[in-house]
């Protein structure tokens, strides 16, 4: 009860219990990256087993970098809308 009391005092004296004027902050949409156009991979099967040659391995070590760097600008656009 005595902390009940306590909250509704600070309330009063600081003002909180009344609002003057409602602000509304719009933020602005940020440009969206597009998708990176991916390098074809080809995957070989031999003996129940999944494989790849050397041209199809740079081709998936390609995709992946550029995986990484669209996923970092979908990560920042994130951060900076929490902000």
């Amino acid at each position: 009860m005595r902390a009940a009391v306590t909250i509704l005092c600070l309330i009063l004296l600081t003002g909180c219990g009344t609002i003057t004027k409602t602000i509304y902050i719009e933020k602005e949409i940020p440009y969206i990256p597009t998708k990176p156009e991916y390098y074809s991979v080809e995957w070989q099967s031999m003996t129940g087993l999944y494989c790849i040659d050397e041209d199809n391995a740079i081709n998936l070590l390609k995709n992946r970098e550029l995986d990484k760097s669209y996923q970092e600008e979908i990560r920042n656009i994130l951060e900076n809308l929490k902000e």
